[in-house]
């Protein structure tokens, strides 16, 4: 049963100056509300209520907006490492236990969790990657998949022709510790500045099976840039 929630939140957010200059991205509203907010209301809604956050940039910002009802973890390094060396920082906080994984700069219906959990406790993958299936652009972290929808790889890189969707940036993880032990591989052997899916598609060459679960349409966005702000304000300004 999934209890606990992993959010990383530590990034600069350069690609948003100049809204995120002072301000982290994770605190940008969206009808009257900040996007990392939302997101801990829709995760205690499904009874996620041990919720990490793993924060860097204008960390005490962060911490002064969201309040004390959630734990923080630090990241010192997050100008030299992505997502995936954030994530890393919460391993001791999650132990072996299954949990949620999200970046913090995710938007996105509250079904999408919901049918999340649902999936994942009458599963027994090591992985479940919440997908948008469909065409993609450059920009999204593209997913190629068997025809079962067991993933075989995922980056930026992959073609339109071979992806079959985008990864969220939402996943339930069983096998915690595996994760991050090829975490720590990747990030002793090949570096820091890589992203989380880089561990994922490693795990699936060594047979780990990581699936991935459609979104059912529901929306969502992601917010790397200011056009992505403003289509995601009006994409959920009547909540």
């Amino acid at each position: 049963m999934l209890k606990k929630a992993v959010i990383v939140a530590a990034g600069l957010s350069s690609r948003l100056y100049p809204l995120t200059l002072e301000e982290p991205k994770c605190l940008l509203e969206v009808n009257r509300q900040p996007i990392l907010k939302r997101t801990i209301s829709i995760l205690k809604k499904n009874n996620i209520n041990e919720i990490f956050v793993v924060i860097g940039y204008q960390k005490d910002r962060i911490i002064d907006s969201i309040g004390p009802d959630i734990q923080y973890i630090v990241n010192p390094f997050y100008q030299h490492c992505n997502n995936m060396g954030s994530l890393w920082f919460g391993k001791n906080f999650v132990g072996r236990e299954p949990f949620i994984y999200l970046h913090g700069d995710v938007l996105f219906h509250p079904e999408i969790i919901s049918q999340a959990i649902k999936h994942f406790s009458t599963s027994e993958n090591d992985m479940e990657l919440m997908t948008d299936f469909g065409e993609t652009d450059e920009e999204a972290m593209k997913v190629r998949v068997t025809e079962d929808k067991f993933l075989l790889e995922s980056n930026k890189e992959i073609s339109s022709f071979q992806s079959a969707g985008e990864w969220t940036g939402i996943a339930c993880i069983r096998s915690s510790r595996t994760l991050f032990e090829y975490i720590e591989k990747v990030m002793f052997n090949d570096g820091l500045n890589f992203y989380d899916t880089y561990a994922f598609t490693n795990m699936v060459k060594d047979g780990y099976k990581i699936q991935c679960i459609s979104t059912l349409d529901y929306p969502w966005i992601e917010v790397d840039f200011l056009s992505d702000y403003e289509k995601a304000k009006e994409m959920f300004e009547s909540e």
